[in-house]
């Protein structure tokens, strides 16, 4: 499910900048700016994708996934 979430997010990112940046060059606005809005849409397309993947992941996987990060590497001796 998460690989389909990421999928579909990336697309969706892909087609906003995409159309953000065709809306914002039809009406007359400089190509650095349209450059710009249409970068800031598949930000938040981006970071939308980004949230649902983290409300999809349920508890345990959360705090297998923290523990993880949180146990030492390795042992020096």
């Amino acid at each position: 499910m998460e690989i389909f979430v990421a999928t579909w997010s990336v697309r969706l990112a892909a087609v906003a900048a995409l159309g953000v940046g065709v809306i914002s060059v039809s009406v007359g606005t400089l190509p650095l700016e349209a450059v710009l809005r249409a970068a800031g849409a598949a930000l938040a397309f981006t970071i939308g994708g980004r949230m649902v993947l983290s409300r999809l992941e349920t508890p345990e996987r959360r705090l297998r996934r923290l523990r993880a990060r949180l146990a030492p590497k390795g042992d020096a001796s």
